[in-house]
């Protein structure tokens, strides 16, 4: 008998898959002021996303997949969003790959594995606000 072999998926076919990853993660990354600057491994990825499909996911060096799946789980991910479902599948895929799974176990010390997120008080606010508005000290007025 012959087993059934899955037709390998066109460059067109995968660069759109990223793209449609890309979008997912941007939204994602959008919900949550400064993710980008605090998740700079996974701000990259949704960057070459857009210009290398879902080769991007490949060409991660090894040393950096972990961390790039770690950053992506401290996000409140969509069960339903079918493009991040899969980025989470292929990138678990490149761990096992990579290295044995046992090596990206998330430790609930991992400072990487937690994200903190407090609220401000109006006068913090207000604080800010006023900061914002005045001028910078030495330039001309």
């Amino acid at each position: 008998m012959n087993s059934p072999v899955e037709p390998t998926p066109s460059p067109g076919a995968e660069l759109l898959r990223g793209r449609l990853m890309q979008r997912s993660l941007r939204v994602l990354l959008d919900q949550v002021r400064g993710s980008r600057e605090a998740l700079p491994h996974l701000a990259a990825l949704e960057a070459a996303l857009g210009s290398r499909g879902t080769a991007a996911i490949e060409q991660i060096p090894v040393q950096f997949i972990g961390k790039v799946f770690r950053q992506l789980r401290v996000l409140p991910l969509p069960d339903d969003d079918a493009a991040l479902q899969d980025l989470i599948a292929r990138l678990q895929r490149a761990m096992r790959q990579g290295r044995p799974a046992s090596t990206y176990q998330l430790s609930p010390f991992d400072p990487e594995a937690t994200v903190v997120i407090t609220e401000g008080s109006h006068s913090d606010f207000m604080d800010a606000l006023d900061q914002a508005r005045s001028p910078l000290p030495g330039v001309g007025v």
